[in-house]
């Protein structure tokens, strides 16, 4: 397996000789595993076209796969596969988006159990191009801040919601809100629709500390007023698509893209929509729900 540093990206490298099946050994699957700490986005390229049944085993060498809890918009064999396109087929979408712009967000953000990868392999991507999909390093967010302004945020919670026109789409027992309190009661992977999260996440691998919001998906910070938390969230997220902290990915027909979805946000580029994209994507979310958020204020 070669992983090659993507020449003048902030972050990403390209991976060939990687077998993107479920029979890789564990000492591979560690490999790609330190491979991700240290480039936050890998690219698998070169690779044999897994079927949806390799594509799920080879996500699940890097956590617990859930079910998305679509009833339109899923694999209808594999619900735990999200179909990302904007084709209509008689008169019905064959999965969820469309050609126009993504604005940032990092996937399940608004579950208790959020996710800690994601995995999105690209069947038909526009000839020109367009649909790029951008990814920014929010750990270079957190360490480029004061240790005052680090001190400030820890001390905040983050409510994040799924974003408005998806609730017909998600099954009714799945919706609303989900406490991470005192309740000694189990929490599902495919609980809840909205979640109040601390501002600071750690990756429980590397130590390393992100800032934890999004445009997409985080709606509030619930200790200041709200034009206190708007502000703060308008400073925070202007730090997304800034060249030195992202990587803009053009799509090759079976790219599989890999991302750290606790220190990155990601946002897709609009494209002309008379272009055909289809891809799919699944996310390994965290065993225990509090793992993320064991973050540590420095002295």
């Amino acid at each position: 397996m070669d992983v090659t540093p993507i020449p003048g990206a902030a972050l990403g490298a390209v991976v060939h000789g990687a077998r993107v099946t479920g029979d890789m050994d564990k000492t591979r699957a560690e490999e790609i595993r330190a491979a991700l700490d240290a480039h936050l986005v890998l690219v698998f390229r070169g690779h044999e076209i897994p079927s949806d049944e390799e594509f799920l085993a080879f996500g699940r060498h890097f956590g617990h796969i859930p079910k998305t809890g679509l009833t339109s918009g899923a694999h209808p064999d594999h619900n735990e596969i999200l179909i990302v396109s904007n084709l209509v087929e008689d008169g019905r979408k064959i999965g969820v988006g469309d050609a126009e712009w993504m604005d940032w967000h990092t996937d399940y953000s608004f579950r208790p159990r959020v996710s800690q990868i994601g995995f999105l392999e690209a069947l038909e991507v526009p000839a020109s191009g367009g649909g790029r999909t951008l990814f920014t390093d929010m750990y270079a967010l957190y360490e480029s801040l004061s240790p005052e302004e680090r001190r400030r945020l820890h001390s905040y919670r983050v409510r994040h919601a799924l974003r408005t026109g998806y609730e017909e789409t998600i099954e009714e027992r799945l919706q609303g809100e989900v406490s991470l309190g005192e309740s000694t009661e189990q929490i599902q992977p495919e609980d809840g629709t909205s979640t109040i999260h601390p501002l600071i996440a750690r990756n429980p691998r590397t130590g390393r500390q992100s800032v934890y919001v999004s445009s997409l998906n985080t709606k509030r910070i619930v200790d200041l007023a709200p034009d206190d938390s708007r502000a703060l969230l308008d400073e925070l997220l202007s730090h997304a698509g800034r060249p030195e902290f992202t990587y803009a990915h053009t799509w090759q027909p079976g790219d599989i893209v890999m991302w750290d979805q606790l220190g990155t946000i990601h946002a897709k580029e609009a494209f002309d929509p008379s272009e055909r994209r289809i891809m799919r994507q699944v996310v390994s979310i965290f065993d225990d729900p509090k793992a993320p958020w064991r973050a540590r204020v420095a002295a």
